[in-house]
């Protein structure tokens, strides 16, 4: 049951929000509101800090949505295109760059790599610290022990 609950756990993928937008008030948050609504991607803005995220999973989506209407967003910059397909362009060439010259530990599998291994040594723990003394207390014999 607990190898059970640790591979459910390592595969739980919790809302992680990450920035989209650093200042607002430098690009048109409606016209950015209204397509990440249309495109149903969970997002939220800070108002004090004028910022505003979107769920981690969702990142790429909004930043290839975005695009669509001439918005390429290189966190912290934005750029403006009026040109379509010289934006899309410009996020290939960003995302094919993160995909290959992107951190170890930010790319999407590291965490659940990490939750697997860390719930393999707490079931090795278990089984020798616990289960294996009580079996052999009970298999053993009093002239084995």
């Amino acid at each position: 049951m607990l190898a059970i609950l640790i591979v459910k756990w390592s595969r739980t993928d919790e809302s992680e929000y990450r920035p989209l937008v650093q200042d607002m008030r430098l690009v048109d948050a409606v016209k950015i509101a209204d397509v990440l609504d249309k495109s149903e991607i969970d997002y939220f803005s800070d108002v004090k800090n004028h910022m505003l995220y979107v769920n981690q999973n969702q990142s790429v989506q909004a930043r290839i949505e975005l695009a669509k209407i001439g918005i390429v967003i290189e966190y912290p910059k934005i750029s403006e295109y009026a040109d379509l397909h010289e934006a899309y362009a410009q996020l290939s060439e960003n995302l094919e760059h993160e995909k290959t010259h992107g951190p170890l530990h930010e790319q999407p599998w590291f965490l659940r790599v990490i939750r697997l291994i860390m719930g393999g040594i707490i079931i090795i723990v278990l089984i020798l610290s616990v289960v294996r003394p009580a079996l052999a207390a009970v298999l053993l014999s009093e002239d084995e022990k």
